[in-house]
Order: structure tokens, then sequence, then C-alpha cells
């Protein structure tokens, strides 16, 4: 797959599909490296990866804030080498050899990740800088529940504002050296409200949260909406008619196959 820059793809000719944290629906470890090879091999655009930060500033491929549940220590509080050493480097990649898996063969959903209370710069910036040294800066979708996250971003970044609950933001918030005041709770936030607030170039959230007044701001400003996570054809029936350009799947080979057959064989 060649890739053209994100900013001229034809999602009005046919949606993106995303495999979320690769593909793991074969039985590889999500965020891994085998993940992404075998999302590689699905035909997925897009491959969405989740991206932390260890203590000695090494950018790895993690969900959660700690390695294992019953960990006493975060990964932000923990070096790379230490973590490393519980897993492997497969399970659990740095986000540059990701970078070397995937530059010019797909492009990338980047999920800022981080659980610190650092400054989003600490993360943000060096983040970035990684990727532009790949050449994937206009491949690659920063996409976070932070709002923080998203207003340290470059101007040149296509940012995607995955729709946080005030939970989440509370969460950070306690955590964080400069808290989100948000003008009202997030759930009394339009799509459009949210976007604006946090400064993204489009806007993501689950099926369950495209209520009727969501949808007619989707469609009023012509808001470029992201839906996750798609694990059955029905699921991505229903994203495509709310108007979504890109589906996030755990089942990635089976909706292209679905994907290519309704939009390519009419």
């Amino acid at each position: 797959m060649a890739l053209i820059p994100l900013k001229d793809y034809p999602f009005d000719r046919m949606p993106m599909i995303c495999a979320h944290r690769g593909d793991t629906s074969h039985g590889a470890v999500e965020n891994s490296i085998n993940a992404v090879d075998a999302a590689l091999a699905t035909g997925a655009e897009m491959i969405e990866m989740d991206i932390q930060m260890t203590s000695d500033g090494i950018l790895i491929c993690h969900h959660d804030d700690k390695l294992a549940p019953d960990d006493k220590q975060t990964i932000w509080q923990r070096t790379y080498a230490d973590l490393v050493a519980q897993s492997n480097a497969n399970s659990l990649p740095t986000f540059e050899e990701v970078l070397k898996h995937v530059a010019g063969k797909a492009y990338l959903n980047i999920e800022m990740k981080d659980y610190s209370g650092f400054h989003p710069s600490r993360y943000v910036h060096p983040l970035v800088a990684l990727v532009r040294s790949y050449n994937m800066h206009e491949y690659s979708l920063y996409s976070s529940f932070r709002f923080d996250f998203i207003h340290a971003l470059p101007w040149d970044s296509l940012s995607v504002v995955i729709r946080p609950t005030s939970g989440i933001v509370g969460y950070f918030n306690v955590r964080s050296v400069s808290p989100i005041i948000t003008p009202k709770p997030v759930e009394e936030m339009l799509p459009s409200e949210i976007m604006e607030y946090a400064h993204a170039t489009t806007f993501a959230c689950m099926l369950s949260e495209l209520t009727p007044e969501a949808l007619t701001d989707i469609k009023k400003r012509n808001i470029f909406l992201s839906v996750y996570t798609a694990s059955t054809t029905e699921d991505f029936l229903k994203a495509i008619d709310a108007g979504a350009k890109a589906v996030v799947t755990d089942i990635p080979q089976d909706l292209v196959i679905f994907r290519n057959h309704k939009f390519l064989d009419q």
C-alpha cells in the first residue's frame, strides 16, 4: 500500500479500517510486535498503538498504567530495562521498534497514553520528534482522551480527541501539574465543543455515545468522525451509517474483506 498524506486520503470514497492495538484476533499480545506484523498482513490501512513513557524517557507500547495489575509501581516510575526484564521485547516493544516495522507500510493512530503527572510537553515533544525522524508525521494521527496532550501537539499535527468522561478528566487532573477545567461537564458538551476545547482536528467516540444530539452536531459541523471498537460487521455498518470515516476494530482482516466487498464490488 502506497501511503499518501492523511490529509489527502479519500475517506469519502471508502472508510478506513484501523487495527486496534495491532491485530490480536489470532492470539497475538496487544501492542506487541507480533500484533503489529499481524495487522500489516490484514490489509488494514491504519494501526492503533498505545504509547507510554518510562522513567528513563523510553517510549514503549502498552495500554495499562502498570505492566501487571499487582505491580507496586506504574510504568512511568520504572526504567525500560526493568520492565522488559519482567516481560520481553516482543510483547513490550519500544515505539521506535514499531516505527521500524510500520514506516511506509501503514498509517498510525498513536494513542498518547501517559499516566504521569509531568507536564505534557515532556511526553508529547519527544514523541512527535521520533515520529518525524521516521518520516511518519503526515501519515499519523495523534489521539488522546487528554485535552492537555492534544494542546501540546505542534500546529501541523493531525489530532483526534477521544470523547472523555468527567471521571477520566478527574483521574488525570489529580495527577497533572496543569489541571483541565472544562466550561461544563464533558457529558454535556457536543462533539464540536469538545473538539474546539481540545483544539483537535477530528473526533472519536464509541457507538453508544452517538446520541441524536451528537449525530446532529457531527452532521451540521461536518466533523470527521472515528468510531471504536467495532467487533462485528453489524457494528461496522452502524458506524458507517452514523457517518464514520474511520473504524477501529479488533477484527481488522474480517472487516477489510467485508468493507472491500461492500464498497469496491458495487
